[in-house]
């Protein structure tokens, strides 16, 4: 059933315009959506906007500055067609858990998917123990590259979208939980 969703999914994607064309995966009657193709369709259509600004709370309507949200938002419409609404890492991990499956395995994450992170304490490992990251509030989403990368956006200083490693630095303390909606 989720396989057949999916498919309609990208199939509603390409005839209304969410996909471009270049970013398009093809569905052929009575063929699965090729997931692999897809996944890579969502980093590609991310990676269009390294270098775009960072501005919290940026407007969702113009694609000039992007917060972490709206970035991976831009990236799932364009490169898969789906549609994460125009809200907040929050909402975006509710849709997720709605929409599609939930690992809370650092190690089970596929290129693709969207990981969610708790707020910065440090960068050290003694500045998250004890804590349980299913108890701590989302503060920022990323799409997860594949080979130990994130792409995604966090501050005006850091220059706006980029790609950043994942386990050994503080992002992979800070993880919460990753999330697919495809196979």
């Amino acid at each position: 059933m989720k396989k057949q969703m999916m498919g309609m999914l990208v199939a509603a994607a390409l005839t209304t315009g969410f996909v471009q064309p270049s970013h398009a995966a093809s569905v052929n009657a009575g063929e699965y959506v090729n997931q692999v193709a897809i996944r890579e369709n969502i980093i590609q259509a991310g990676l269009q906007y390294l270098g775009t600004p960072y501005e919290y709370g940026s407007s969702r309507s113009s694609k000039t500055t992007m917060d972490c949200s709206e970035f991976v938002m831009w990236a799932y419409r364009e490169g898969a067609g789906i549609d994460l609404g125009r809200g907040s890492s929050r909402s975006q991990m509710k849709y997720v858990k709605t929409h599609g499956t939930v690992t809370y395995d650092i190690n089970q994450l596929k290129k693709g998917d969207i990981v969610f992170f708790m707020s910065y304490r440090g960068s050290d490992p003694s500045d998250y123990a004890g804590i349980d990251p299913s108890q701590q509030r989302i503060t920022h989403v990323a799409l997860y590259m594949g080979d130990n990368k994130l792409l995604h956006t966090f501050s005006k200083k850091a220059g706006g979208v980029k790609i950043t490693e994942f386990q050994g630095t503080s992002w992979g303390l800070r993880f919460i939980a990753g999330g697919s909606l495809l196979s």
